[in-house]
């Protein structure tokens, strides 16, 4: 679990409900796998958000990933031979890197197996269109409220959270074909999620999803994928460990 504690009493809980190393598969030398960003993504020299910037990877920049805790990878150059954790550039949160996926016919026989611990889970190049189906908040029987976005295959935005008098977390869901008007703004007033705001740019084919939380509270985020429907969801209730 990674604790991402804030300066206004926000604080989100990642744990790694979704590892994208479940269903990556290393071609990068005899370790590692090779990953992208989603966007501008930051290198951080400790796996924490508040930790020191030790460099930038742009978007689809290829990067060899190892060492994977806490929903963090180690984060190494492509042709970095040596596995060893102290020579990593750094660390990128799990859910900002996407795994390409190979041709079958680009893959040596020896590879061709995937190792994949949940069947119901697969990875689709990123030139797969994502057709977005439906969004809501629902609340769970433990008193949770959770976003959930249905999608026509298995992905997963990138998410990060923005700190202050207003806290809020941002999602964004790229190679976006389809989105519904009716999405851009829904009221909840709910314990937790106050409202969403959602708008697409049609030229990038990016949506954007601000979910605006109640203040002054502390919160646990759980970010869980289901194959079942192909959909994302945010757990998120009170950490109540972390209030005064």
């Amino acid at each position: 679990m990674n604790l991402m504690k804030t300066r206004k009493g926000f604080t989100l809980l990642l744990i790694a409900g979704l590892c994208l190393s479940n269903v990556a598969l290393s071609f990068a030398a005899d370790w590692g796998t090779i990953m992208y960003p989603r966007g501008k993504t930051y290198i951080r020299a400790k796996r924490s958000v508040h930790s020191k910037v030790r460099g930038q990877l742009r978007a689809g920049q290829p990067v060899k990933v190892d060492f994977l805790k806490n929903n963090w990878y180690a984060v190494f150059r492509v042709k970095e031979k040596r596995r060893n954790e102290a020579r990593a550039l750094g660390y990128v949160q799990a859910n900002l890197l996407y795994r390409r996926v190979v041709k079958p016919t680009d893959v040596p026989v020896s590879r061709e197996k995937e190792t994949v611990t949940d069947s119901s889970v697969m990875e689709f190049p990123d030139s797969v269109p994502i057709d977005v189906k439906n969004i809501s908040v629902k609340t769970g029987e433990t008193g949770h409220e959770s976003l959930v976005i249905e999608f026509n295959r298995f992905y997963t935005p990138a998410f990060y959270s923005i700190e202050g008098s207003e806290p809020k977390i941002v999602l964004d869901i790229t190679n976006v074909s389809s989105f519904k008007k009716e999405w851009e703004y829904l009221s909840v007033q709910g314990k937790f999620i106050r409202q969403l705001r959602s708008s697409m740019n049609p030229n990038a084919r990016m949506v954007r999803i601000v979910v605006d939380m109640e203040p002054a509270k502390d919160y646990s985020i759980n970010p869980v994928f289901s194959g079942k429907d192909n959909s994302y969801s945010l757990h998120i209730s009170e950490d109540k460990k972390q209030a005064p």
